[in-house]
């Protein structure tokens, strides 16, 4: 490859670098608010769910599990005994404060059809069992 191959190949790398190529996946974001109680036990105080078009080269697919964790599952129409749509995502839990979560979809709603964004706080005990701390679910129509 001569040196213009190389500058055309580090031109596009720049560009993709940058953001510029942004157009082709949906993405659920959580914004998540946790605080804890008079025990140390977390609660989640507030969820905000936004939909966004993230970059196609960016990953937001399933990740290792973080414990103890906060997760992030997406079901398409629960009222119907729903699907995950998104995948497993989780950041690890360091104590109050905010945290986000982006799931890739794996596939696209129709406009009006209801997800549920389950989030929870989990932990592993001492026999190696996963346990739920807390957990909220978000609900909103897919367009609106």
């Amino acid at each position: 490859m001569g040196q213009i191959g190389a500058a055309v190949v580090l031109f596009v790398l720049l560009i993709a670098a940058s953001g510029c190529i942004s157009d082709g996946k949906s993405v659920i974001k959580a914004k998540v608010l946790v605080a804890e109680d008079d025990e140390g036990n977390p609660e989640i105080v507030s969820t905000d769910v936004s939909t966004e078009t993230a970059s196609i080269l960016r990953k937001y697919q399933d990740a290792p599990m973080n414990t103890p964790g906060v997760y992030m599952k997406c079901i398409h129409n629960p009222q119907d005994r729903g699907a995950f749509i998104g995948y497993w995502r989780s950041v690890s839990y360091t104590g109050p404060g905010e945290y986000e979560l982006m799931s890739e979809l794996k596939k696209v709603p129709d406009d009006g059809d209801r997800i549920n964004v389950i989030i929870t706080i989990e932990d592993m005990d001492e026999t190696g069992r996963q346990i739920k701390l807390a957990k909220a679910t978000k609900q909103f129509r897919w367009g609106d």
